[in-house]
């Protein structure tokens, strides 16, 4: 009988297959890899080589016939997911400790439904992956010159209570994830993490940072470099404004209309 894989994780490439393997290692390196269940989605169909697969208690390649969204990708790896926890990461992410224990603890501990550890560049330096909801002005002046965002400090046990966690690494239950009906595919690149962090809250769920935990991360900001990108931005923000899960999130962070 084969014994369930403690975390699935999931995922998705667009030519990276140096930064999945380094994060594979990464993963191997820090974490007990008999505990996972690997999927690897391969959004360019055969771009992907074969990984080792003997350390992991399971690893899979989906090969895409087309590209796909990034929440149809996800939720179609969570539709073959085992494991009790279920994990979205970016493939350019690189560990340097151990985190996923220490997640679990804390998720179990203060009653959590999602908790994602804190995300630094290579210099060290703090990432904004947790903001507050976002709200149209807010998405103008990101793009303004010395935009510096205000990110709350983590309280005395070293947790942050965010409105919302970028979709570059989450942790949570599958039951969560199940419970939430996965990310909404009307978005394809962007604003699904909101859309979902904010469905969480208004389900009355609870999302954490743990800032206690590191992992390093090299950003794109593909839509800051490309049209194509920026287009894709501002359609699935342009979503999310008119949703009504926007207009009820709005009330629980008491924005003005």
């Amino acid at each position: 009988m084969t014994t369930r894989p403690r975390i699935t994780l999931s995922v998705v490439s667009h030519g990276d297959a140096d930064k999945i393997a380094r994060l594979l290692a990464s993963v191997r390196k820090h974490e007990n890899a008999a505990n996972f269940q690997i999927l690897i989605t391969d959004n360019l169909k055969d771009d992907l080589p074969s990984f080792d697969s003997a350390n992991w208690q399971e690893l899979q390649i989906l090969r895409n016939d087309r590209p796909l969204g990034f929440a149809e990708n996800h939720n179609r790896a969570f539709a073959l997911a085992h494991g009790e926890y279920f994990a979205v990461l970016n493939p350019d992410l690189i560990f340097t400790q151990p985190v996923f224990e220490s997640l679990i603890n804390s998720l179990n501990a203060a009653s959590l439904d999602l908790i994602a550890p804190a995300i630094v560049d290579e210099n060290g330096h703090l990432q904004d992956s947790y903001r507050a909801l976002p709200t149209p002005l807010e998405l103008v002046r990101r793009r303004l010159p010395n935009y510096a965002p205000q990110l709350p400090p983590p309280n005395a046990d070293g947790m942050i209570y965010p409105d919302w966690l970028a979709g570059m690494f989450w942790l949570m239950s599958a039951q969560t994830y199940r419970q939430l009906g996965g990310m909404d595919e009307k978005f394809r690149l962007y604003f699904e993490d909101v859309d979902f962090c904010a469905r969480a809250r208004i389900a009355k769920m609870k999302i954490a940072l743990n800032a206690n935990l590191q992992v390093r991360h090299d950003a794109q900001r593909a839509s800051r470099r490309k049209i194509k990108f920026l287009f894709l931005h501002l359609q699935s923000a342009a979503k999310f404004f008119a949703s009504p899960v926007y207009r009820q999130a709005r009330r629980l962070a008491k924005l003005p209309k």
